[in-house]
């Protein structure tokens, strides 16, 4: 869900990256790890995917606060194989246990041509294109994914039974940077519906049902319980479900309504579950052959002719890329429901922030 960036006011990449940072180590997260946190929820808000930036941190704070996420936790390897690792959060934070798992695959993919590796009792891990394109970056295809707490209602259904479960994949290219896929599995962002009860307009159909399973075109539902429907009907609940496979099946992670998301309990962790797949184009005819078969692609895909109305034919990724270019040069555009998050979660550590 990307939002509107508030009055034009921009912020500068080192001044966010500095503030985040310094709320998380107020709070007990060891530096490496609340470096980690900032350096993801800053670049997730440069790619303009301000749902899943720095808003996200008061949050985070709320559940360390509550003794639903303890700071301090390591990543454990609970067992492994050349290509395969199984990991558990120990009840930590997602963003570092997800980190470090990813760079487990890269290295494990480097050495073998493909990696596994799953992470269990973990918690919310932000956007899923931020470890993705951590792989992309280094010259690897990356697959990131993540099970949620029930947010979905499967194809049929008229409850909420499995998460929103985010899932992205990443590819470098040669003169284009890379490939960049992320989405979660519902219709749209609930971000879209508050948007249109504000405005008071109607909704298709097919977005939402109502809490008793009934379609509605009536936004405000979400306030009375409304329930996400999968993208492309039974396409994204089977999407939905194969996240839910890998990322808590396969990982020993919480399945659907055992997964606390954003913990707040203490004595429990959320036991959200992670999977990352890496696979090393130097294995399947060289990493150079596979970035200029990568640029084909591109620009088969930008050569389309467009459709009335379109001025052209986008690839996956471009504009997260153009936003984070810009924000790089000119600064972060937050929308302030961002800046007030995050300057809620420094009253909460006692962080004096700089604007």
């Amino acid at each position: 869900m990307s939002s509107q960036a508030s009055n034009g006011v921009k912020f500068p990449v080192e001044l966010l990256n500095k503030s985040c940072k310094e709320v998380f180590t107020a709070i007990d997260v060891p530096a490496a790890d609340a470096e980690m946190i900032a350096d993801t929820l800053v670049l997730t808000d440069m790619r303009g995917v301000y749902s899943h930036g720095v808003i996200r941190s008061a949050h985070y704070i709320d559940c360390i606060q509550a003794g639903g996420i303890k700071p301090t936790a390591e990543l454990q390897i609970l067992n492994e194989s050349p290509c395969a690792i199984r990991t558990s959060a120990a009840g930590g934070l997602g963003i570092p246990a997800a980190i470090k798992a990813t760079d487990l695959a890269m290295e494990r993919a480097k050495q073998h041509g493909v990696a596994v590796v799953t992470v269990n009792h973990s918690d919310h891990y932000g956007a899923a294109g931020i470890y993705a394109m951590r792989c992309a970056d280094q010259g690897l295809f990356g697959m990131s994914m993540s099970n949620t707490c029930p947010l979905v209602a499967p194809t049929g259904g008229a409850k909420a039974t499995i998460g929103n479960n985010p899932f992205s994949y990443a590819a470098p290219g040669g003169k284009y940077r890379a490939i960049l896929f992320d989405i979660c599995m519902s219709v749209v962002a609930t971000g879209k519906m508050i948007i249109a009860a504000a405005e008071g307009k109607k909704i298709p159909e097919d977005w939402i049902i109502d809490a008793n399973g009934n379609p509605t075109d009536d936004p405000t539902e979400i306030y009375r319980g409304a329930i996400s429907l999968p993208f492309a009907a039974h396409k994204g609940y089977g999407f939905a479900v194969m996240v839910e496979l890998l990322s808590a099946v396969l990982a020993g992670a919480g399945i659907t309504k055992d997964v606390h998301s954003w913990n707040k309990a203490p004595g429990r962790d959320a036991n959200t579950g992670h999977c990352f797949i890496v696979i090393n184009p130097e294995f399947f005819g060289g990493l150079d052959e596979f970035k200029k078969r990568t640029d084909l692609l591109i620009d088969r895909l930008v050569a389309t002719p467009p459709a009335p109305g379109v001025d052209r034919v986008r690839y996956p990724g471009e504009i997260e890329f153009e936003h984070e270019a810009e924000a790089l040069k000119f600064g972060v555009p937050l929308p302030q429901s961002s800046v007030d998050e995050l300057r809620r979660a420094a009253k909460l550590t006692g962080v004096k922030l700089d604007f």
